[in-house]
């Protein structure tokens, strides 16, 4: 039989990660086997373990490469759109609220089921391209006078997780007033 050719095996890997990509939004990580996925795109098994020689782990790596640069992007993009604090954590709820998709709180999930090298990897990822520059944003706030002095440290983890763990209410058309809610609480609190 002869060998598939270069671009039959890079559309099977891109398939691959594609169909790992949506079975894990689906299914989280202890749903996703290399089975399915084969049985997805039509391959053997074996063809997958050619490209994953780790198999399910280097698949949801992969994947979280993917996302974090793509967040990364969307992070810099958000923050770089304005001079004055509230405006950039605008542009990044915005951002996280209506782009980001559903595979970062899967992702954040599977990795208790991975080695502690890849969690590494991914928090690594995840620390380099979203936490420090929101981090840096609310450091540049509180040396411009725009915030007061705080633990901006723990203010980019409370932001964060306010964005990762709300959800836009289905009677709203957009998700800009959650995006001001979580901005304004961040920044405002609840005092009158």
């Amino acid at each position: 039989m002869p060998r598939p050719r270069k671009e039959h095996a890079q559309d099977t890997r891109a398939l691959a990660l594609q169909s790992a990509h949506r079975l894990l939004n689906q299914h989280g990580y202890l749903g996703v086997s290399m089975d399915a996925v084969a049985d997805a795109i039509g391959v053997r098994k074996a063809s997958l373990y050619h490209h994953f020689p780790e198999g399910k782990e280097q698949l949801v790596l992969e994947i979280a490469d993917d996302v974090n640069a793509q967040d990364a992007s969307g992070f810099a993009q958000a923050l770089e759109s304005s001079a004055a604090v509230r405006e950039r954590l605008l542009a990044l709820a915005r951002y996280v609220i209506g782009e980001r998709r559903q595979t970062s709180v899967v992702l954040r999930d599977a990795m208790r089921f991975m080695t502690a090298a890849h969690q590494q990897h991914i928090y690594r990822r995840f620390h380099d391209g979203q936490y420090a520059p929101l981090h840096a944003a609310l450091e540049a706030g509180v040396a411009q006078g725009e915030l007061r002095t705080h633990d901006t440290s723990r203010s980019a983890w409370a932001f964060l997780g306010l964005l990762s763990e709300m959800t836009v209410n289905e009677n709203e058309p957009s998700s800009e007033p959650l995006a001001q809610f979580i901005v304004g609480l961040v920044l405002d609190g609840l005092s009158a």
